[in-house]
């Protein structure tokens, strides 16, 4: 975290330089950046998608964070989230690989198997020409858009934002990685927004590394309220393969929904290809003793691509039995599928630019009050892949405690 404004500043405009280089060089030497090894990053795949051998990553350096709570409480109200990408396929650039979907299709999800290291990579920009609040250009920014319900009162909001700290030999410094800006509703110009938890989470192996940081702003989503927030100048490689993206997690009150226990986890774990299966306990989920039994819960995944198999996820109250997830939206072999969606109208959210295909960041929710049971104590999240590794940043969930059956 940088101590005063000028260093920050400095340090802002030499990431920016670093930035600006990277892509240059992306540009150049694309075909070069996807040598085997980098092909198969993380189990990404290689071709259009056969099961072949590949290189396992060796870690270099890595900073794990177990999961914790950073909020809860019981109340009437929920726990939601805005969330977006930094990173799509460059569409001025065909694909490294022939057999891929061109790169209009491949953000709208169409075609067999568009795995984001197939193309070249870039930051998405919606405010190109503006200048951030240290001076720098803007070079990458998205935003969604906030709406709670009328009455509702904000209790805690964390802004979450990760992405591909390096490629092989090259990776971002601390330093680069541990701010963003953020503009809120009502507001012309961006605040910048410093990492304040104790340690950033990442991994570097020999071929890829990743990073998760985040923030209170708690005070900012109160006094802001309802509205687009846009994130800008989030760091990430620019190389084949690059991912990166945000989310704001916000738990609010309102008399209107029913009386609740909500619940926010953070922290950062990776699994990677042809390792056993990780498993994730969530603490102090509380549900009733006595009645019906509902609620949902949602997570921040990094690195997961679109239609490529492997990658699964289950749940395992307390006392209730293991389910595997699966939706509308993700079969149960491909949880990770670079989605951010809600299949329920009401807890929709706009966001811009709307890419189906998010290349490598996921943001979703499920409803999980089919395998609750009363009187749990805890969730666990199991995590498991045969091709396709992540890493795993945040959950959030309610259960409701008055045997109310909203979801």
């Amino acid at each position: 975290m940088t101590s005063s404004v000028s260093r920050a500043a400095a340090t802002r405009l030499l990431a920016r330089r670093a930035v600006v280089a990277g892509a240059a060089f992306a540009a150049v030497a694309g075909q070069l950046l996807v040598a085997p090894t980098l092909a198969d990053a993380r189990g990404s795949g290689s071709g259009s998608g056969s099961q072949q051998a590949r290189p396992r990553a060796e870690t270099i350096a890595e900073n794990p964070l177990p999961f914790t709570t950073r909020f809860q409480g019981d109340f009437h109200g929920s726990i939601n989230r805005i969330s977006n990408s930094l990173m799509t396929c460059d569409e001025t650039k065909a694909p490294l690989d022939p057999t891929q979907p061109p790169c209009e299709d491949a953000r709208k999800g169409l075609g067999t198997m568009p795995i984001n290291n197939k193309y070249e990579m870039k930051y998405i920009n919606i405010d190109p020409g503006s200048i951030g609040p240290l001076g720098d250009p803007i070079y990458s920014a998205s935003s969604a858009d906030l709406g709670l319900i009328d009455g509702s009162t904000v209790k805690y909001a964390r802004l979450y934002w990760g992405g591909t700290r390096g490629i092989g030999d090259v990776v971002l410094p601390e330093n680069q990685i541990d701010e963003v800006y953020l503009k809120v509703p009502g507001e012309a110009q961006y605040r910048n927004i410093a990492n304040d938890q104790p340690s950033i989470g990442y991994i570097t192996t020999d071929i890829e590394s990743s990073y998760q940081a985040s923030a209170d702003i708690t005070d900012l989503v109160k006094n802001a309220g309802n509205g687009t927030y846009t994130v800008a100048n989030m760091d990430s490689v620019v190389k084949p393969h690059s991912w990166g993206g945000w989310t704001i997690v916000v738990a609010y009150e309102n008399d209107c929904k029913p009386m609740r226990h909500i619940h926010l986890w953070d922290g950062f774990q990776v699994e990677l290809p042809d390792s056993p299966e990780r498993r994730i306990k969530l603490t102090g989920l509380n549900t009733p003793k006595t009645g019906p039994v509902g609620g949902k819960i949602g997570w921040v995944v990094y690195d997961g691509d679109l239609k490529w198999t492997g990658d699964t996820l289950a749940f395992k109250s307390t006392n209730g039995p293991q389910t595997l997830f699966q939706d509308a939206n993700h079969a149960p072999n491909d949880a990770f599928n670079s989605t951010i969606e809600e299949l329920v109208p009401a807890d929709q959210f706009v966001r811009n630019p709307y890419n189906r295909n998010n290349f490598g960041y996921d943001s979703n929710r499920w409803d999980v009050s089919p395998f609750l049971r009363n009187g749990d104590t805890d969730v666990t999240a199991i995590f498991n892949t045969q091709k396709d590794g992540y890493d795993i940043g945040v959950f959030y969930a309610y259960v409701n405690l008055d045997g109310s059956t909203e979801g």
